[in-house]
């Protein structure tokens, strides 16, 4: 740069930078210098000013920097070359070439700028899945992705706010879930009581039904034997009431007799009064007769007794007859009044035969009945068992399914679903206290 040096650029150089002679582009460092990329000012003088320090002359210098062409634009070009130093250390002379390396460096910068755009999306994605791999769905990647990325951010961004949106909807449904499993098991256990209670109380009912059957089914033996004993009681009481009816026949009969045994001893009455009276006159004939009379007068005397001894024993009889008939006029009364009420214990026990042969078929067909309802209730009592059973079953899938409610709880709170960057404790939380609950 000393005002001594001396430069000169080789028509090639000039060629290559736009410029056709040294009046366009003098031979003067300015020519060069001036036309530096603003950037590349100080790295490029900093380079050779580096490599002026090594006074051996062994070593190059390499520098790329971009120069100003005649159009305006800037293109890549790179430097390289060498110094000739005196014995003392001063530079005599140096010399260089210029590549254009224009479409090398923006290949690289190219190469290197997808590459970086590369490393943005790979480190962006990276801490995405790694995030999202933590349980953190409110992660969005905000990095610029060059074009071709671009797809992959809003997938990746999409893809995270449908993850949360789901989750979300999980989070919600399970805790539906554990307090409807919650519900359940309460509900569930409840019912278990109850269902045992009910089971209890329909083996009782079963037991007291078996009895009642046993007793209803004596009873209706009883009434059936009841039934039997009336109606053998009916016929005895209507064959006494045929006997009955025989024996008032008879004592009418004996009543008839006696009238006519009582006009026979009228008759008998009739004849000795007659027997007397012939007795008589035949006393008086033989009176009249004298002595020749006397054995009929004896005869006549005899007569006339047994004539009165027929009308004393006719009379006797009479009045016995009528005694008699008297008393079996009595009798007759009274068989017939005993007819009547043996007619009337007929018609009793007829009756009661029909009221206990109803009680009879009411007691069977209540025991039979009773059978049936005793064989519903023991069906009954099996179906409430095996309700109870399966209540018991249904508790412990309504347990285990809250217990698994809140194991998918804790494994979802490992997710963070909210921009308040708050850790979704509250999941374990709630769950919790809603197991809380339950326990108690």
């Amino acid at each position: 740069m000393h005002p001594q040096s001396r430069w000169t650029w080789s028509a090639e150089f000039r060629r290559m930078i736009g410029y056709d002679s040294a009046k366009d582009f003098p031979n003067v460092v300015q020519s060069w210098s001036e036309r530096l990329h603003p950037d590349d000012v100080a790295p490029t003088f900093a380079a050779f000013g580096g490599h002026l320090t090594d006074k051996t002359g062994r070593a190059r210098y390499n520098v790329t920097y971009r120069l100003k062409m005649r159009d305006g634009s800037y293109r890549w070009f790179r430097a390289t070359g060498g110094c000739i130093h005196q014995a003392d250390g001063i530079t005599i002379r140096a010399c260089g070439s210029l590549t254009d390396v224009h479409e090398e460096i923006l290949l690289k910068e190219k190469t290197a700028r997808e590459a970086e755009e590369d490393r943005i999306t790979v480190e962006a994605l990276g801490q995405g899945l790694s995030a999202l791999a933590g349980g953190d769905l409110t992660y969005r990647i905000t990095a610029g992705f060059a074009q071709k990325a671009a797809a992959l951010k809003s997938d990746f961004n999409t893809m995270a706010d449908n993850l949360q949106e789901i989750l979300k909807a999980v989070t919600t449904a399970i805790t539906s879930m554990h307090s409807g499993s919650t519900e359940i098991s309460h509900a569930s256990d409840d019912l278990s009581k109850r269902t045992e209670q009910q089971a209890a109380s329909l083996e009782e009912t079963a037991a007291a039904l078996e009895e009642i059957t046993a007793t209803v089914k004596k009873t209706a033996e009883g009434a059936r034997q009841v039934a039997d004993v009336t109606t053998s009681a009916r016929a005895a009481a209507e064959q006494s009431g045929v006997i009955v009816d025989n024996a008032v026949n008879a004592m009418s009969q004996i009543e008839q007799s006696s009238s006519q045994i009582g006009q026979i001893i009228g008759v008998i009455d009739e004849i000795a009064f007659q027997t007397n009276l012939l007795a008589l006159n035949a006393g008086v004939e033989a009176a009249r007769a004298g002595d020749a009379g006397k054995g009929f007068a004896v005869v006549a005397q005899e007569v006339r007794e047994l004539a009165q001894r027929s009308a004393n024993a006719a009379k006797d009889i009479k009045t016995l007859i009528s005694t008699s008939s008297q008393q079996v006029g009595q009798g007759v009364a009274l068989v017939g009044q005993t007819g009547e009420a043996l007619r009337g214990i007929v018609k009793q026990i007829g009756d009661i035969t029909g009221l206990v042969s109803a009680i009879a078929s009411s007691t069977q067909e209540q025991s039979t009945g009773l059978h049936q309802i005793n064989t519903a209730v023991n069906q009954m009592d099996q179906m409430t068992q095996q309700n109870a059973a399966m209540v018991e079953e249904t508790a412990a899938s309504s347990h285990s399914l809250a217990q698994e409610a809140t194991d998918l709880a804790q494994l979802v709170s490992r997710f963070r679903l909210e921009n308040d960057r708050e850790r979704p404790g509250s999941i374990r939380s709630t769950t919790a206290s809603v197991t809380g609950r339950r326990a108690a």
